[in-house]
Parts: C-alpha cells; structure tokens; sequence
C-alpha cells in the first residue's frame, strides 16, 4: 500500500491546478518561485476568475448566494489566495469599506482572519470581543442554554413551544455561544499577542466546545424583545459537528490537542478513516465534499477543490487531499 508520501506525488499527478497549488503548499516543502508560478496557474482558472468576480461584485456579506460575499471569500481560500494576491486584496479592500449589518463582522471574521488580516485593527478589534466574550462563556461553565418553560411561553406566538435561548447567551448577548464562525476563526488564527492570554482563553472556548453537552445542544431561537420575533440560531449556526459539514470541522479540530481528543472528533476521524480504497487512496462519498450554490461553506459546501465533478477520479483527488492535510495538521498540532 503506498505511503503518503506516494499519495502526494499521484495528487500532484493527477490534480488540477488548483489541487497542485495546495498540495505543493501544505503537504511539499517547493521553493517559493514554484508556490508563485503554481498560483498563477489558479488565477488562470475559470474558477478562480468567477470567484473573484463575485467577490469584487458583492454588495451582501451573509447569505446563501454564489455573489454573497462570504461564499467568494470561502471558495478563494479554499483555492489556496490570500491578502497576498492583488485581486483578492482589492476585493477585501471594497468590502471593508461598505456599510456592515450588526452581524456581519461574525461572518467576515474567520474568512479575514484566515486570508491573513488578523492584524488589521478592524478586524483585531473584532476578534478581541468576540474571544473574550466566548471565555466568559467558558468560564461559566454552564450549558443550561434555554429559557425555562414559563418565560419562553411569553415569545410571540410564532415561536411558542421552540428552544429559546437565555438572553445571556441568546439574541441580546450577540451570541454569545461559539459558533461555526467562531471555531473557523480560531483555527486560522495566529498567535495573538496583542490579546492577553490569548492561548488560555482559546483553549478554554475549544473545551467548552469540544464538550459532549455543547455538542448534543440542539439549538434554538435567539429572542429579539424589541423587535418582537425570534431568529434561528439551530446547529448548523453552533459549533457543533454535523455530518453535512464533518470534513470541515475535522479539519478544523486536528489543529488543538483538546478538540482532538474529544469524542466528536475521534468518532468523525473514524468515519472519514472508513473510506479509505484498496489502492491506499480516499473516496468519500459525495455527500461528504458537497459542492454547490444555494449553501454556505458553514454547512459543509463548496468543499470542491476545482476538479471536474464528472470525471471518475474527482472525488478521490480531492477526498484523498483532504485526509493527507488531516494528518499533516495532527501532526503539526
């Protein structure tokens, strides 16, 4: 059976360019020049230049469409561009500039943080209280989310009868549970010392995370009392792994030895372990690479890494990439 070291000359083989870029980036040591020239390649792609387009027409920054900022945002890094690529930096530029909703900075936080504008004071302003509002979270250590049966019976009627957070963790505590946002965020982020304790406090919100309790939460509704309705915030929006999303948040997990030795994690890990070929290579069934428009990368889609779908050999590429950068990250980590 060949080892990994086989499996990442036959991804380099057989992938295409967006597949060679991140095989040479984050399973080969390549001279720089090569890393510049396999970029450029990307650029050239089809894929690339649509999701670039979309990224420098967006006007909305949540939402489930292909021209939604954060779908562009997801779908580029996941193609290997960063704040390094002029074309993408111009189009982080422009959205920085538009007038944001009060959720959007949740949303736009991981995706800057990961493309490498941590240290921007914008966006290190927004991390700032959103991880030190998460570690008291943390610190209190209760997982009594919900409003007892009494108080949410007082919710307009449309959303009687559903889980209703308490307001401090709810609609009035900006959230203030970790969401999938969140543990996107901190498992792109670099070491932080311009924010005290920064390693501490991040450990402490992936064990509250990580924590079977969290994870078996089954969501609610965040009550809005002046506006007088209620706003999904179910699973999908918590940090909580979920079989749509499990190669993401796998690949999420492997960076923090305490996410890693959570039952989730293992249990994910296995599954994924489970597809493995005769050949030694990956073949996930497609419903764990989901890629298409109408979702979220947050949910687990546009998980496509370029190859063409139809082709026999897509999905092994790309399932086969994803398990080598899994166990290069558990090893690092």
């Amino acid at each position: 059976m060949p080892d990994d070291n086989d499996l990442i000359g036959w991804l380099f083989s057989h992938g295409g360019p967006i597949l060679r870029c991140r095989t040479a980036r984050d399973l080969l040591e390549v001279p720089a020049q090569q890393q510049t020239d396999l970029l450029s390649e990307v650029l050239a792609t089809s894929e690339a230049r649509y999701w670039l387009d979309r990224l420098h027409q967006a006007r909305n920054i949540h939402g489930s469409r292909d021209s939604d900022a954060e779908n562009a945002l997801a779908k580029l890094l996941e193609y290997g561009l960063d704040r390094r690529i002029p074309a993408f930096a111009q189009g982080v530029e422009r959205l920085l500039e538009l007038p944001l909703g009060m959720w959007d900075p949740l949303v736009l936080l991981p995706l800057l943080v990961r493309a490498g504008y941590a240290d921007h004071p914008r966006v290190a302003a927004w991390l700032a209280e959103r991880v030190d509002k998460l570690y008291q979270t943390a610190l209190r250590a209760s997982f009594d989310f919900y409003l007892p049966a009494d108080e949410a019976a007082r919710v307009p009627r449309a959303w009687r009868g559903k889980p209703i957070y308490r307001d401090e963790v709810g609609h009035l505590s900006g959230y203030a549970l970790p969401t999938c946002f969140d543990f996107y965020a901190l498992a792109h982020c670099p070491p932080m010392s311009s924010l005290p304790e920064f390693t501490a406090r991040r450990d402490a919100i992936l064990g509250f995370l990580s924590d079977p309790r969290f994870q078996a939460t089954p969501g609610g509704y965040g009550w809005d009392r002046a506006r007088h309705r209620c706003y999904a915030a179910g699973r999908v929006f918590l940090a909580c792994a979920e079989p749509a999303r499990l190669v993401l948040f796998i690949e999420l997990g492997t960076r923090f030895p305490v996410a890693r030795r959570s039952s989730w994690f293992r249990q994910g890990l296995a599954e994924l372990e489970r597809h493995r070929t005769p050949q030694g290579t990956y073949r996930f069934p497609p419903g764990l690479l989901p890629e298409k428009s109408g979702s979220y990368i947050y949910a687990g889609a546009h998980m496509g890494l370029g190859e063409n779908r139809r082709s026999p050999l897509a999905l092994e590429l790309e399932s086969t990439f994803r398990m080598l950068y899994i166990h290069k990250c558990m090893q690092i980590g």
